[in-house]
């Protein structure tokens, strides 16, 4: 999973972003035209889990060009203030690949849900796209306790690593095995499991290191986690923290 990473402003700010900014035509001068881009997402539905009420979780939707010419994403809204989310590319080339990222906050929510994000692309066949996702927050029949509810690495000077324990409890009544099926990428956070195979009641323990000479500033990402062929175990954590340049004290 892609990391979003976040300004050097209070972290609260993103908060205030609503769907009125995400709203408005990138490039209002963009119609949709005789082009040959084409627009192939990697898939349009993602389902968090369960998650932890007031848990900000995030989650990359992977598209690729395969059409021979350059891919105009023109318009991207989010159904409800709930969401944010932001472009890598505005305009893809033929062959790239790109993302489209997105920070859902849970905090006024309970139970199932469902949102979307809606896009207008220069793609003839696919000018306008639905991304969707669902959660369950404070699941009650949640399968896979964990500890602690948010992955938090405070503040990490550059160019030192930091390991963050999560424990896990299989609350199921037979013997499982952890899978991680969304994951922050290895050159960022690596992840080691204990063990994998747990029996009832048993618990494990994640390890999480943040790696060394990252880029500086504020991040959000999350990790997926679930019971190998139980898709509806799924939970996922939010993770945080913010790598220091302390260079600039100098």
């Amino acid at each position: 999973m892609k990391t979003i990473k976040l300004p050097l402003i209070a972290f609260s700010i993103i908060c205030l972003i609503t769907t009125a900014s995400y709203g408005q035509p990138i490039n209002p001068s963009i119609r949709l035209s005789k082009s040959n881009a084409r627009i192939v997402f990697e898939q349009t539905i993602f389902n968090f889990g369960s998650i932890t009420k007031g848990s900000n979780v995030t989650h990359n939707y992977w598209f690729s060009n395969t059409g021979t010419d350059t891919l105009i994403i023109s318009k991207i809204k989010p159904t409800c203030g709930c969401t944010s989310t932001r472009l890598s590319d505005i305009d893809v080339a033929p062959g790239e690949r790109s993302s489209i990222d997105i920070v859902f906050y849970s905090g006024k929510y309970n139970g199932k849900i469902t949102k979307s994000i809606k896009l207008e692309t220069n793609d003839p066949v696919n000018p306008y796209i639905e991304l969707r996702f669902k959660a369950i927050i404070n699941n009650p029949s949640q399968l896979l306790e964990f500890s602690p509810l948010q992955i938090d690495f405070e503040t990490v000077p550059r160019g030192t690593e930091k390991q963050v324990i999560v424990s896990l409890t299989n609350m199921a009544d037979e013997k499982v095995k952890i899978v991680m099926p969304v994951k922050p990428s290895d050159a960022f956070i690596k992840t080691s499991l204990k063990k994998s195979k747990l029996k009832p009641g048993d618990t494990t323990e994640l390890t999480l290191t943040l790696l060394k000479n990252l880029e500086p500033g504020k991040f959000l990402t999350s990790i997926s986690i679930e019971m190998e062929e139980k898709p509806n175990s799924r939970i996922t954590i939010p993770i945080s923290g913010n790598i220091d340049d302390d260079s600039s004290d100098e």
